[in-house]
């Protein structure tokens, strides 16, 4: 339990990053977070592979026992399945045969190193015959079998307890086997010649398939050795060891659950030694052929009900025992990935998953999905293949499955709710086009703040008093309202966005939200159109000087800040730094350049262009002296700067005769 919690609290501290991935991204989050329900999902998984419904269990297995198929090995040529089949049961008839018949046989395995029969003789014969088969049985080192079923093991006789008690393990402790309390012995006379009785019985899992194999029975206070276990303590002359849910045998391990069950790992049909019964009845036979031999004696006939089904199709009862005997002689035997071990591998799936939910296309994460159901069904099958290790694919499947269900229901809302949460904080900054882009492809912008290379572009009405005192409140609201719907078109045209309006001034941004690699060029042209737009609008009011404005415009180009800023609920995006402060203050200092310059050329001294309406930073002057017509300035101290920085009057006038405004 203690290693389950260090696995869950290691996963927690992973699902924390994640989620701070998704915080730092800055886009819209529902109401819960999806990363702890995701992670509550494996609790109820792990609970039903713990305690798997029959349906459950069946899905289960049908998804894995496929990995049977792909078994390589084939089964100790020690192991030899003496088999009563359709050709024997034509050379001596229908079973039962006389025991004569089975004495006979069984005379012919003298140099067998040891025979299991999966067979009970609970009724006595002619007298002769039962004589012939107990004669022959007590020549061999042989065990006999029984069936927990029938009468009840309480009217047992002391002598034939006496006789089961030789037979129980003896090192059994703190476990929880399958009862009965019914009890099929063999006749008297037989079983005295038996020296060790073994249970018969298998039990199938839900579905009636055999995948599990009992090592024993608890029949009153003993525990009864199934065949395969009391094969083994023959053949190896070693006792097996059940403690809790652990079992041992000289000094190997045996995988069990708590009902001292252990997972067969089966061998393809036709990879066993096999004789007919009818072929050791021959006359040539050689009884050299099962020298040292473990032979298993049994009934693969059609007509006999002992064929049981397994994951690779039927087959003989005796057959079953005998895999487990093969498995644990071959160490084959499978480990059933459970517990602690099975959360590990859920906890991995569930990670992976959370890997996926960072992509933003949902065509890539179907792909990944597929890929790791394809990666599970793979591991299974390698783990089962080099490490004896069986994995039930179909839980890690089961919570992939909710998981998929889960993020892409969520993320479908969350997709939703940023969409429109795009378009409506974005419809007034940028153009259509734009928004448009941004809402298919948003992970072009990070909303949650950060440093980055941009322009600002600030504009101002000059001398705009006397128009304020000149018309009414309801005709100024409608005359800037006018003036801002013919600025905001040149901003969208070369890629800007629309930060704020305050009072009359227009502040915008270039290379933010979406990238511009010609961010200083584009807030030029920019500038530019804006007071070629004014112009325009100006032409709408020839006689009328009130109605006409001047705009001053400065443009700078530098590093800042930018993603969401605010209080809760109040948040815009905008940009913060010295570069949009430097941007301000080079708009304050057209009117007084412009007068500079207005003074200079009525004393004669010539400037290059008829009026200052734009300066700009130095940053932006170098990335755009090469293509715009641009003027130094001077030098000019800047409120709130300490140092004069140097600035360049861009000639929009000029821009427009060399036709560079679209």
């Amino acid at each position: 339990m203690r290693s389950f919690v260090d696995q869950l609290r290691r996963f927690v501290n992973l699902m924390r990053y994640f989620g701070k991935l998704k915080q730092g991204s800055g886009k819209w989050k529902g109401p819960i977070s999806l990363y702890p329900v995701a992670l509550l999902l494996v609790l109820p998984v792990l609970l039903l592979s713990l305690y798997p419904p029959p349906l459950i269990q069946s899905l289960a297995s049908a998804i894995s026992d496929g990995q049977y198929r792909l078994n390589p090995r084939v089964p100790p040529q020690q192991l030899v399945f003496l088999e009563i089949e359709n050709t024997s049961v034509q050379a001596f008839g229908r079973w039962p045969w006389p025991r004569s018949v089975l004495a006979e046989g069984l005379a012919r395995l003298h140099l067998a190193e040891v025979v299991a029969l999966d067979m009970v003789f609970s009724e006595a014969t002619r007298p002769e015959e039962d004589r012939q088969l107990a004669e022959a049985l007590a020549d061999l080192p042989v065990v006999g079998g029984v069936f927990l079923n029938g009468p009840l093991a309480a009217t047992l006789q002391p002598h034939e307890w006496e006789l089961l008690l030789d037979s129980a393990l003896l090192d059994v402790t703190d476990v929880t086997l399958l009862t009965s309390d019914r009890l099929e012995l063999p006749t008297p006379q037989l079983r005295d010649a038996l020296p060790l009785l073994a249970a018969l019985n298998i039990q199938p899992d839900a579905d009636q398939q055999l995948r599990h194999y009992p090592l024993a029975f608890a029949l009153q206070d003993m525990a009864l050795p199934n065949l395969g276990v009391q094969l083994l303590r023959l053949g190896r002359q070693q006792d097996f060891t059940l403690q809790g849910s652990s079992a041992m045998t000289a000094g190997q391990s045996v995988p069990v659950d708590a009902q001292q069950r252990t997972r067969l790992n089966f061998y393809p049909p036709d990879t066993w030694q096999r004789i007919r019964f009818a072929e050791l009845m021959q006359d040539d036979w050689d009884p050299e052929r099962l020298a040292g031999r473990w032979v298993m004696v049994g009934v693969s006939e059609a007509g006999v009900t002992d064929l049981r089904a397994t994951p690779l199709g039927y087959q003989p009862g005796p057959l079953v025992h005998l895999t487990f005997v093969a498995n644990l002689l071959d160490a084959s035997l499978l480990q059933e990935v459970q517990g602690t071990h099975l959360a590990g591998v859920l906890l991995l799936t569930l990670l992976a998953v959370f890997l996926i939910w960072q992509l933003a296309s949902p065509w890539l994460r179907l792909l990944c999905y597929g890929a790791i159901a394809l990666l599970l069904v793979a591991a299974g099958a390698g783990l089962y293949l080099w490490l004896h290790l069986w994995l039930e694919a179909f839980y890690p499947l089961l919570l992939l499955l909710l998981l998929v269900l889960l993020g892409e229901v969520w993320l479908f809302v969350q997709n939703r709710a940023e969409t429109a949460w795009l378009r409506s904080a974005f419809s007034s900054y940028v153009a259509p086009a734009l928004v448009e882009r941004l809402v298919n492809q948003p992970q072009l912008i990070s909303l949650g703040g950060q440093r980055q290379q941009l322009t600002v572009v600030f504009t101002d009405l000059r001398d705009f008093t006397p128009t304020t005192e000149a018309l009414e409140t309801e005709e100024l609201v409608r005359h800037l309202n006018a003036y801002f719907g013919q600025m905001i078109e040149p901003l969208h045209r070369y890629q800007g966005t629309l930060d704020k309006l305050i009072g009359d001034a227009i502040m915008a941004l270039f290379n933010a939200p979406l990238p511009d690699e010609n961010h200083a060029l584009h807030a030029c042209l920019s500038a530019a159109a804006m007071l070629q737009a004014l112009e325009r609008f100006n032409a709408n009011f020839p006689d009328d000087p009130v109605r006409q404005l001047r705009m001053g415009i400065g443009i700078n180009t530098g590093e800042g800040v930018v993603g969401n800023i605010g209080a809760a609920g109040r948040f815009n995006y905008t940009a913060i730094g010295d570069v949009v402060n430097v941007a301000a203050r080079l708009e304050s200092a057209t009117k007084a350049v412009n007068e500079a310059w207005q003074q200079a050329r009525a004393a004669g001294e010539p400037k290059p262009c008829e009026t200052v309406d734009i300066l700009m930073g130095e940053a932006t002057w170098l990335a755009v002296r090469d293509q715009l017509p641009c003027y130094p300035a001077g030098a000019l101290q800047l409120k709130g700067k300490s140092m004069a920085l140097q600035a360049w009057v861009l000639d929009w006038r000029a821009m427009q005769k060399m036709g560079l405004l679209s």
